[in-house]
């Protein structure tokens, strides 16, 4: 019995010893391993501290001036047995000189590289669209208020994407010194941008006589896809053009035309939906700060 017991212990000793070198081993490394997890905790710190505290980041506000080419609009109403598509209709913005607030754009965004040529930028372009009143339109398909050629009144169809027809975007932005240096006042820049984003609107339409409704504006009634008093309603894509003046570090001025692209759909109307895709050609005034 004891040969036995003796010959079962040399057989594991092979074990204890692999145990007791992987028990030195852990004990060894786990300083070196918990060096290793705050080492790279502070540098994520430190990596997202440095990018909110350097480089070159802007922010701006500024006035904007749309024009908009006639769209189609195709409207569906089932239970009402409607379907029809209002062509080549007419929309403004119906804004003739700037008031504070409506319309307007924001842009934010952070210059990346050490010659500060390229940032990424986010924006926001308040914009609204009004279909002309008392147009004159080619109604195709099924309405019970009639189709052919037909008067766009209030009694007929309005079509108003107010407050607004919102363009949320994030952009590729490129800018090329012109004159002066970047570092210093009294410079000018080439700014280029092309981004993508959403298409956000507060519909106010009114179908037959019948409008539709949206409910109240309030905290748990405020954005959605399909509830909300502002609507997620498709995409926005668009390039922009222009120039960007410093006259005093660090404020500067920009003058850029916009192209948009919008393309929509599930817009709520009464007792159904309505779809568009329309091209728009934004002029965007905006006064920035450099920080």
């Amino acid at each position: 019995m004891s040969l036995q017991n003796t010959s079962s212990s040399r057989s594991l000793a092979p074990v204890f010893r692999l145990l007791g070198l992987l028990s030195i081993t852990f004990a060894m490394a786990s300083p070196v391993l918990a060096q290793t997890d705050a080492s790279n905790e502070n540098t994520f710190f430190k990596s997202t501290r440095e990018f909110f505290t350097q480089g070159e980041w802007y922010a701006s506000w500024g006035y904007d001036k749309t024009h908009y080419h006639p769209s189609d609009v195709h409207v569906s109403q089932p239970s009402l047995n409607n379907d029809f598509v209002v062509h080549n209709m007419q929309g403004h913005d119906e804004f003739k000189s700037p008031v504070c607030c409506t319309p307007d754009n924001v842009r934010v965004g952070r210059f990346f590289d050490e010659n500060k040529n390229w940032a990424l930028d986010l924006s926001l372009d308040h914009t609204k669209f009004t279909s002309t009143l008392n147009q004159t339109a080619l109604v195709t398909g099924t309405n019970a208020g009639g189709v052919g050629l037909k008067t766009l009144s209030t009694q007929y169809f309005t079509y108003l994407l107010h407050n607004g027809l919102n363009h949320v975007m994030v952009s590729a932005l490129y800018r090329k010194p012109l004159l002066g240096n970047l570092e210093e006042g009294s410079s000018l820049s080439l700014i280029a941008k092309v981004g993508t984003g959403l298409a956000i609107v507060h519909p106010e339409i009114d179908i037959n006589g019948q409008p539709n409704s949206v409910g109240n504006k309030n905290l748990t009634n405020l954005l959605g896809t399909n509830s909300g008093w502002w609507r997620i309603v498709g995409t926005s894509t668009g390039e922009e053009l222009g120039f960007r003046y410093v006259p005093v570090k660090p404020v500067y001025l920009e003058l850029t035309n916009k192209q948009i692209y919008t393309s929509m759909r599930n817009i709520p109307v009464y007792k159904g939906t309505a779809s568009q895709n329309v091209r728009s050609n934004e002029m965007v005034m905006s006064v920035g700060y450099i920080f």
